[in-house]
């Protein structure tokens, strides 16, 4: 049996009881870092309320180490005879899969016909959302945003496109580590200053803080904190409908065939080559 758990996001309170029947009746657990993973059970076997009710928590289980590195690996060679212990994977943090590892550990128990299971738990981009406070007819979690700027621009940029395009009021929600929140606010602001933010760090521990307003305030008042911990971010920016054409309507536009082959190629993502001699061949048909 494998059993995906969810770990508190800061706050150990917020962990179940029944994460902690899980990991009582566990032989086995798979940790996204061990060193993690040993220090939020050494911290669980402070509670009295812990040791009392779950005592078999803390007796020797075998720890593997299971992340974004090494899943592949390990599950090309893992006999799925492994998973007739009580299997548990733990995260860090929040949920797995959800910018977390687990999904591929998922997708070889459903391949396999092994049982599994899903605890319900904390997610610091569910957690955002409600806090935000922002109205809306729903979110997209896009993760972490990418390393580089021009990349964590064109990200942000081709994501308000695709939103803009539906019926509903969809707000994003993003993760920023410490090492780059000022220099992602810094290229939201330059694209859209005037969107509606929120931004809050330290979910659920004791140093939480949360900013909100227009992009180009929130930045400049974050600039004047202490920007230490994860932070998650809730963005929502007023649609921009672009003019666009259909892929019918260019097919019956009057244009000569090599930038007609050209356009229709990068909408279809096909050969230039092979659109143009079929628009040739149409026309000397006609």
């Amino acid at each position: 049996m494998l059993t995906l758990l969810p770990t508190p996001i800061g706050n150990l309170a917020d962990i179940t009881l029944r994460a902690l029947k899980v990991l009582a009746d566990s032989d086995v657990l798979m940790c996204e870092d061990i060193r993690v993973s040993k220090k939020l059970i050494s911290l669980l076997e402070k509670n009295p309320l812990v040791q009392d009710n779950f005592p078999t928590i803390f007796d020797t289980k075998q720890f593997i180490s299971f992340h974004s590195h090494n899943e592949k690996e390990f599950l090309a060679s893992v006999d799925k005879s492994f998973f007739e212990k009580n299997v548990v994977f733990m995260s860090d943090a929040g949920m797995p899969c959800v910018s977390d590892p687990g999904v591929s550990l998922v997708a070889y128990a459903i391949n396999n016909n092994i049982p599994y299971d899903v605890l319900p738990g904390a997610s610091a981009g569910v957690n955002a959302y409600c806090f935000s406070g922002i109205h809306s007819d729903g979110f997209l979690f896009t993760g972490f945003l990418p390393h580089k700027q021009k990349d964590r621009k064109d990200h942000i940029s081709n994501i308000i496109k695709g939103i803009s395009t539906l019926d509903q009021d969809i707000v994003i929600v993003m993760y920023e580590s410490p090492h780059r929140i000022l220099k992602s606010l810094e290229d939201i602001a330059s694209l859209y200053p005037d969107a509606d933010l929120f931004a809050i760090k330290e979910m659920t521990k004791v140093h939480q803080k949360f900013f909100h307003g227009k992009t180009i305030d929130v930045l400049e008042q974050i600039k004047k904190s202490n920007i230490s911990g994860e932070w998650a971010l809730v963005m929502s920016v007023e649609k921009v409908l672009e003019p666009s054409l259909s892929l019918t309507q260019v097919v019956q536009m009057d244009m000569p065939p090599k930038i007609k082959a050209k356009i229709l190629a990068k909408l279809e993502n096909k050969d230039i080559k092979t659109i143009y001699e079929e628009i040739c061949k149409e026309g000397q048909s006609k």
